[in-house]
C-alpha cells in the first residue's frame, strides 16, 4: 500500500492503531494507572504496593517496540534499504514531540502530526526554493516547542484562579 510518490505507507494507520492502543493502556487499564502512578511519584506508588521496577520495565518495552516500529517504517516503508547515519536525530525530534503533546497519547499524535507536516513541507521546500534551508524548519520547531511550553506557563496562574474561583462561586450557590 503506497500513496503515489510520497512516503506515507501504510505504516500510518498502524501509528494510529498504536496511539490507539496506548492511550487505552494508559488510560483504561489498571496497568496504565499502575504506569502513571509509578511515573508521578514512585515512594507513593510503592506505598500503594505497585511495583516501579516492573512498571519501568513494561513502559521500556513498550517505547522500544513503537521505536522499533519506527525503524521499520522508515526501511522498509521508505528508503527501501539501511542507510549509514539512519535514525540520526530521531530521539530528540521524539522527546520534543512529547512535550509539546503533553505526555498525552492523543497530545503525542497531533503533535507528530505537526512536526512530520514541518519536517516533509520543510523537505519540499527546499527543493523548490534553494535559499530556503531545511535548518529554518528546524528553527521553527523549536520556536513552536518554546511557545508552546511559555504560553502555558504564562497563562496557567490566570486559568487556574478563573477555575478555582468558578468552582468556589458554585460551591457558595
Amino acid at each position: 500500500f503506497k500513496v503515489g510518490y510520497s512516503p506515507l505507507n501504510i505504516s500510518f494507520l498502524l501509528a494510529i492503531l498504536a496511539s490507539f492502543g496506548v492511550w487505552f493502556l494508559i488510560w483504561r487499564t489498571k496497568w496504565g494507572y499502575e504506569m502513571r502512578a509509578v511515573g508521578h511519584n514512585t515512594q507513593a506508588a510503592v506505598y500503594a504496593g505497585i511495583s516501579p521496577k516492573k512498571n519501568i520495565i513494561l513502559a521500556m518495552i513498550i517505547s522500544g517496540a513503537l521505536a522499533g516500529m519506527l525503524g521499520v517504517n522508515e526501511i522498509l516503508g521508505v528508503h527501501h534499504k539501511i542507510l549509514v547515519n539512519f535514525p540520526a536525530g530521531y530521539g530528540f525530534t521524539g522527546i520534543a514531540v512529547a512535550l509539546m503533546g503533553r505526555n498525552h497519547p492523543i497530545g503525542i499524535f497531533l503533535a507528530a502530526l505537526l512536526f512530520g507536516m514541518l519536517y516533509q513541507g520543510g523537505s519540499e521546500v527546499t527543493f523548490d526554493m534553494p535559499n530556503i534551508t531545511r535548518y529554518m524548519f528546524v528553527a521553527v520547531q523549536g520556536v513552536i516547542i518554546l511557545f508552546s511550553g511559555a504560553l502555558e506557563n504564562l497563562f496557567r496562574p490566570q486559568i487556574e484562579y478563573f477555575f478555582v474561583n468558578t468552582m468556589k462561586r458554585k460551591v457558595i450557590t
